[in-house]
């Protein structure tokens, strides 16, 4: 039995790309007004060597504008149907008080409770190993020290090592 022919290759090709413009360009300035200006290339000096002392010197001197036209930048020339939408959602967005921010309540601190609880907790612990111990003077003065260096330690943890919580 023959062979089936293979059938035709497929040939896929992108869509030519519509482009809208959406944004109209400004009437009111001619065309070549909204170019760009030239580089004016590398200016000729006489020195031999140039230093940062004369980059900065000559980037504090301002370019030279044409008297025809006033001076414009590029925010206030170009302004289109978006910045006015901006706007609107802008005063819609404050006279909701969405934009009105106030500082929120400082939280109540837990530190004072934390540092009451630790230091009757710990304190506890060497008392209770002082009895342990049976009261006897070496068992008792060890409970003593360790209930003074934890509570100085747990005081300068609390009060001056930690942030505020």
């Amino acid at each position: 039995m023959p062979d089936d022919p293979t059938p035709p290759r497929k040939h896929y090709k992108f869509k030519t790309a519509e482009f809208a413009s959406i944004n109209e360009v400004p009437t009111d300035r001619p065309l070549t007004e909204a170019q760009p200006k030239p580089d004016p290339g590398i200016v000729p000096t006489t020195k031999v060597r140039i230093d940062v002392r004369d980059l900065v010197r000559a980037s504090l001197v301002p370019p030279a504008a044409s008297p025809a036209s006033p001076p414009t930048t590029a925010s206030t020339a170009r302004r289109n149907e978006v910045h006015a939408m901006l706007r609107d959602n802008l005063t819609r967005a404050d006279s909701a008080g969405l934009n009105d921010i106030s500082p929120a309540p400082k939280p109540r601190g837990r530190r004072k409770r934390d540092y009451i609880v630790t230091l009757v907790a710990g304190n506890l612990v060497f008392a209770v190993l002082a009895g342990l111990s049976g009261f006897n003077v070496v068992g008792t003065l060890f409970a003593l020290g360790g209930m003074v260096l934890f509570s100085c330690a747990t005081t300068w943890i609390m009060w001056f090592v930690l942030d505020d919580y």
